[in-house]
């Protein structure tokens, strides 16, 4: 069974083709394509010229992972696509192409929630992975930890109240004169100045007391300190010094919410995926957690893609589940307890 899956929820444009044979199932050809330079000048993604991107980019991504296949659109059995949560826009022009492409060739399709994608991008990458599991999705936009009992049964732990990890590091790299998106070079800033004790600026430890997630109390301290160290972070190792107190701070937040949920439950297990799932220290952090197995996307999978979607798609489809021609995106769509 063939499945193309389509990934459009906001700076991505992403196509993957996935082939489930005797149950396993394996990335037969995937593309994705960055809009880094286009929203960088911006400090952020503008959603209109990312839905023009995603219309110019999209047909051509479709096309090359055919071909590299050597397989038609006739073979398919499932064109997956995501239908939200993300950019309207963004979403409206990968479902339009997912529709076209359904009627042109009478083949079924089946909408598909981002986030649920990134729930089962850890499996992807591993077999060993079972129910149940705690999943923790760290990205720019979500901050959540979801107790995973099965395919479509979820409880929601915790959520993102205001801003997410990943909306934390970039703004913090941001301030320390980063381009967007800098989460990814703050970390590595951070890592190439590790301290062989504690950072000798102090942050503040948030959520202790929420029960969600919040970072916007963070930021703004982050921002407070960076004023008040300004002449001194000229120097590159005062630099690497807040960053690294930056980062840790995220993570004993973010370390300080799974340790909540794994010693409210029996779970051993706990995947860890989204943009943020590929900082070291995290992974680290995680990995170190006593009486824990964790399990973690490959590189390529922690960003959006669209294998995380087709795996989705595949095993709801599977399942009997079909979206209708007329379905619609949802750009607010969280993933539902069951």
């Amino acid at each position: 069974m063939y499945v193309l899956a389509i990934e459009t929820s906001c700076d991505e444009t992403a196509v993957s083709l996935l082939l489930e044979e005797n149950g396993k199932v394996t990335i037969v050809e995937e593309e994705i394509s960055s809009q880094t330079a286009v929203h960088e000048q911006y400090g952020g993604v503008v959603p209109e010229l990312a839905s023009r991107e995603h219309l110019s980019n999209l047909p051509l991504l479709a096309d090359a992972v055919m071909q590299k296949s050597g397989k038609r659109y006739q073979d398919l059995a499932l064109v997956a696509v995501t239908k939200g949560p993300g950019l309207k826009g963004c979403l409206l022009i990968g479902a339009g192409f997912a529709k076209g492409l359904c009627l042109a060739h009478t083949l079924p399709m089946l909408g598909v929630n981002h986030i649920e994608g990134h729930i089962f991008a850890p499996w992807l990458a591993t077999t060993e992975l079972k129910f149940p599991y705690l999943c923790l999705v760290v990205s720019g936009g979500h901050t959540e930890i979801v107790e995973v009992q099965d395919l479509g049964r979820y409880r929601i732990v915790a959520r993102t109240i205001d801003d997410a990890a990943g909306e934390a590091f970039d703004k913090a790299a941001n301030l320390l004169g980063f381009a967007y998106p800098g989460g990814a070079r703050l970390a590595a800033l951070a890592d190439a100045h590790r301290p062989s004790g504690k950072s000798h600026f102090r942050l503040p430890r948030v959520m202790r007391e929420s029960q969600g997630f919040s970072f916007s109390g963070l930021k703004t301290a982050i921002a407070l300190l960076v004023k008040k160290h300004e002449r001194e972070l000229a120097d590159e190792k005062v630099r690497g010094d807040l960053a690294w107190a930056v980062q840790e701070s995220i993570v004993d937040a973010l370390l300080f919410k799974l340790q909540q949920a794994l010693a409210s439950s029996n779970i051993t297990q706990v995947a860890v995926s989204g943009g943020v799932s590929a900082n070291r220290y995290l992974r680290e952090r995680v990995t170190e957690l006593h009486g824990v197995k964790a399990f973690f996307p490959g590189a390529r999978h922690c960003m959006d893609n669209a294998s995380m979607i087709g795996y989705v798609g595949l095993r709801r489809f599977q399942r009997g589940e079909r979206s209708t021609p007329d379905m619609d995106v949802i750009a607010r769509w969280p993933v539902e307890e069951i």
